[in-house]
């Protein structure tokens, strides 16, 4: 097997059966939590793999350990953007954490970034759009800058050797170890995601298969390939001029055991969490058919997984953008959250869905009365129904039941959701078939209303239909429809969180 040119640094001794970790107080400022033992506390605590392969990094020591919030970022109605650091095995690594508004506690989710040069790169680099959207859907968002990146340590490799990403692994998967540890209240590290980019994806790759028990649900968004051979070889020529690689390692036909063992591929039967795969048609850097090849695999080994091709898109997602992280957002709350039930089939969203902007020129439904963005989604009763179940979305005390313009029969329900509290208005009900009263708790999926009658005051003379709305704190906000985009922000699409 390979050598490294260096010590591995022994952090605690072989046979020791508890340990501290270093944690914060919610403050930033750093104490000293119990942890009690596994069973790899007895192994040397390593700052890299002293062999480069994914059952090496499946059985090593991992220590997640000492999160600060350094500084506050940015403040906003949605979430807190925190420089925090955390030690990777004794490494300092730094990085961003986007906790959202709300008393919790949040769901985790992991970024890892793809390639930026570490000469260029500053911290929380990368993906910094996808984070804002995570956290305003009540998602606490862990940017890590890996090791050599902004101001975390530079890797203690001396051997200029490729290592298909083990190190950047290691410290994506300590990440999540230093927030359990932190037992910060307003984050449920135990439900965790994962979204990688580009290298980030093969990152993630080394994650789900070297600890499947890490993530609960991943999306892999442009991965580079499962098989580190090819990534190697694809940027070979951007190596180092004193790149040692194939002199330590040889080639894949020359050894191909060291390239197996440190390929995800050889071990995608190891991935427990679900996974949602994106790839643009259009990507010059890694090419689409590393993704067809990827879930091909995942098809054969019977994986949960979904592939999503954008034809027009490239490394980075522009049109499609919107669609992506949508889907995304909705592919977390299925796996880190409960959910709400949803109270028609969601097919039923056919006409008005949620942030489309009408005008009575050119909407989807005639007459139309009303202009603006509609704030919530609209489902449809199809012909010949009547007396249709509508269900509940969620558990919590109904707090409104009345007529009301434009509506008719309007009920709103209080629920939390990812933390928060969110209230539920379901619009277009006949009024007399709900038997609860204001102050009742409901129970989300049970019968408690049926649409009203098309074109009677039950529906303020509109079709036989269901508006749903669910819109964020604990005000009851009757608004179908708002002017400005930016307005929708105080809403959230139903169809990203029902099931």
């Amino acid at each position: 097997m390979r050598r490294l040119s260096l010590a591995i640094a022994l952090f605690l001794l072989a046979g020791c059966t508890s340990s501290s970790l270093l944690t914060t107080n919610g403050t930033g400022a750093v104490v000293e939590k119990p942890v009690t033992s596994t069973k790899s506390d007895s192994l040397p605590l390593e700052q890299l793999p002293s062999e480069l392969s994914i059952p090496h990094f499946s059985r090593m020591r991992l220590s997640g350990t000492g999160l600060t919030l350094d500084t506050t970022l940015e403040t906003n109605a949605a979430y807190t953007r925190h420089a925090i650091h955390y030690f990777s095995n004794g490494l300092k690594i730094t990085g961003v954490l986007l906790i959202p508004e709300g008393d919790g506690p949040f769901p985790l989710v992991i970024f890892n970034h793809g390639y930026i040069a570490p000469s260029v790169y500053t911290s929380g680099r990368g993906l910094k759009r996808e984070q804002d959207k995570l956290a305003r859907a009540g998602f606490a968002v862990l940017h890590t800058d890996y090791r050599g990146h902004a101001g975390s340590d530079k890797s203690p490799m001396t051997e200029d050797v490729y290592d298909g990403n083990l190190e950047y692994a290691m410290d994506s998967a300590n990440a999540i170890l230093a927030v359990r540890a932190a037992h910060l209240p307003k984050i449920d590290a135990l439900r965790v995601g994962m979204l990688g980019h580009s290298l980030g994806g093969g990152v993630t790759l080394a994650v789900l298969t070297g600890r499947p028990d890490l993530a609960t649900a991943a999306v892999l968004y442009a991965p580079v390939h499962a098989d580190v051979w090819e990534n190697f070889m694809r940027w070979r020529s951007e190596r180092d001029e004193g790149d040692r690689t194939i002199e330590v390692n040889g080639t894949r036909d020359a050894n191909p055991a060291f390239w197996n063992n440190l390929s995800p591929e050889t071990f995608l039967d190891r991935i427990r969490a679900p996974l949602l795969l994106f790839q643009g048609g259009k990507d010059e850097d890694v090419p689409p058919a590393w993704s067809d090849h990827l879930f091909a695999r995942l098809q054969e080994l019977e994986k949960d997984a979904r592939y999503v091709q954008y034809t027009n898109e490239g490394h980075e997602f522009a049109g499609k953008w919107e669609d992506f992280m949508t889907q995304t957002v909705a592919f977390f709350h299925q796996h880190l959250d409960a959910g709400f039930t949803a109270p028609f089939p969601a097919d039923r969203v056919i006409k008005k869905p949620f942030g489309i902007f009408i005008t009575p020129e050119d909407s989807p439904v005639s007459p139309e009365r009303f202009r603006g963005y509609h704030t919530g989604a609209d489902f449809e009763a199809l012909p010949g129904e009547a007396d249709v179940p509508v269900r509940t979305v969620c558990n919590g005390p109904l707090v409104y039941r009345q007529l009301v313009s434009g509506y008719g029969g309007v009920a709103v329900q209080r629920c939390t959701l990812l933390g928060q509290t969110v209230t539920v208005l379901y619009g277009h009900l006949r009024l007399s078939s709900i038997a609860q009263t204001v102050g009742e708790t409901l129970k989300a999926g049970q019968a408690f209303a049926v649409p009203g009658t098309g074109g009677s005051t039950e529906t303020d003379g509109e079709r036989m239909h269901l508006h749903l709305a669910i819109h964020r704190g604990s005000a009851v906000e009757l608004r179908g429809y708002v002017q400005k985009k930016e307005d929708l922000n105080a809403w959230i699409d139903p169809l990203t969180v029902l099931r």
